[in-house]
């Protein structure tokens, strides 16, 4: 313990610039508040490439640069504290038989009211400090922090946003507003990650796992109309295509996709309990493009049954597919939630479901840059056929609220 004290009082006394190393930003600056406080500022931000034992196992992290205060203090709070440590110490160190003799009752006094007197000034002190480092921050930057949060980006993504403009632009350059605007629609472009189409042998087992109400069975339908009207502008023959259902938990899950299958010309099977889906599988591998598995919807914080549904994939000889469903409107801190939760199936790519239920996409391009989790498609409406798009940046960007964008310039940049 007492090395961690030394080495957090070193860094606190450091007038260079000081670096430290960990998997996010958000990491970087929770680490930063352990040791610092708040008597930090941080210069600039980076990602690096860690490489593994012998190059493999290639590890992306953020390394931040980052000066602190020498103040030693960091709040008003921090001031009381060595206050009451500074009086305790006094009589810990003298003994209780010694205190009288070294220092008396009076002159405690007189001490402990002349600190308090001092500590009402540094309340005051630390409040006007805080109030200039609200406030003194560029409008402009305080102009692009509204519209984000406008289009419901997080606060850490904001502020990231923030940082990366005060050590990209130069006070001079910070002046230009619609050269900020311009890069930070840009950086949000390129935090967006489009999933790539993968080249999977027949048959392409695909898998859809997710929250309760997103949309599942929906979207295996529209994806499956999606192939087949794509074969049929490609001219080529239509593609095998065949429905599972694992989804035991919902009654009107068989109809709903029974109903999407006759409608399709689509055969639908049924695996109500374990084996069931290699039985499915191997009965109709040979004939068969195309199998989409539809599966139950939990929520992500019932571990028992998803731990269950993660079992019953654990399938030697299948090569699964597997996206994980949100929707559009989905709250920053349970789409963290969801995607915790379900990260055991090592799902590939994201749908992002419902996208007509909202305008801002700013909850959605935060968490899942901020997850390094990347998106295959995108769903709106109830037109099975049509309502369904390959996911890619231009449109989160055309649909940001408030920002002047420059559509030539964006498909330049982020057209296929």
């Amino acid at each position: 313990m007492e090395s961690i004290n030394l080495q957090n009082r070193n860094a606190m006394n450091s007038p260079t610039p000081q670096k430290i190393t960990r998997n996010t930003y958000e990491e970087c600056q929770i680490e930063l508040k352990k040791i610092c406080g708040n008597a930090y500022k941080i210069i600039s931000h980076k990602d690096i490439i860690r490489e593994g034992f012998l190059g493999f196992g290639k590890k992306r992290q953020v390394e931040v640069e980052y000066i602190v205060n020498d103040t030693g203090l960091n709040s008003a709070a921090d001031f009381e504290k060595n206050r009451q440590d500074f009086l305790r110490n006094i009589q810990s160190t003298t003994g209780a038989s010694n205190y009288q003799a070294i220092i008396s009752k009076a002159q405690l006094n007189d001490i402990s009211k002349k600190l308090d007197t001092l500590s009402s000034m540094m309340v005051g002190k630390f409040d006007e400090l805080s109030t200039l480092q609200t406030t003194d921050v560029h409008p402009n930057i305080l102009k692009i922090s509204e519209m984000l949060a406008d289009n419901e980006f997080t606060k850490e993504y904001i502020l990231e946003i923030e940082n990366k403009i005060k050590s990209e632009f130069s006070l001079d350059e910070i002046e230009d507003f619609e050269k900020i605007q311009m890069a930070v629609v840009d950086w949000i472009g390129e935090s967006i990650l489009i999933s790539k189409e993968q080249v999977f042998r027949p048959p392409h087992v695909i898998v859809l796992v997710g929250p309760t109400g997103v949309g599942k069975t929906t979207t295996i339908a529209k994806l499956a109309a999606q192939k087949i009207l794509q074969a049929r502008r490609e001219d080529k023959p239509r593609p095998a295509i065949r429905f599972i259902v694992a989804d035991i938990t919902r009654v009107a899950a068989e109809e709903q996709l029974t109903r999407y299958g006759e409608t399709l010309e689509i055969k639908v099977d049924k695996a109500s309990k374990s084996g069931d889906i290699k039985k499915c599988y191997e009965d109709c591998k040979d004939v068969t493009d195309i199998i989409f598995i539809d599966t139950g919807g939990y929520s992500p914080n019932d571990s028992e049954n998803i731990a269950r549904l993660k079992k019953n994939l654990l399938i030697d000889g299948i090569n699964f597919d597997i996206c994980l469903a949100v929707t559009a409107s989905t709250r920053p801190k349970d789409l963290r939630n969801i995607i915790q939760n379900f990260e055991l199936f090592g799902f590939n790519s994201v749908i992002v479901t419902k996208c007509d239920e909202t305008s801002q996409y700013g909850n959605i391009i935060s968490v899942l840059s901020e997850k390094r989790k990347s998106i295959s498609f995108m769903t709106n409406g109830q037109n099975t056929a049509k309502d369904i798009t390959k996911a890619n940046v231009i449109d989160f960007l055309i649909r940001l609220k408030g920002f002047d964008i420059d559509r030539e310039h964006i498909e330049e940049k982020f057209g296929e």
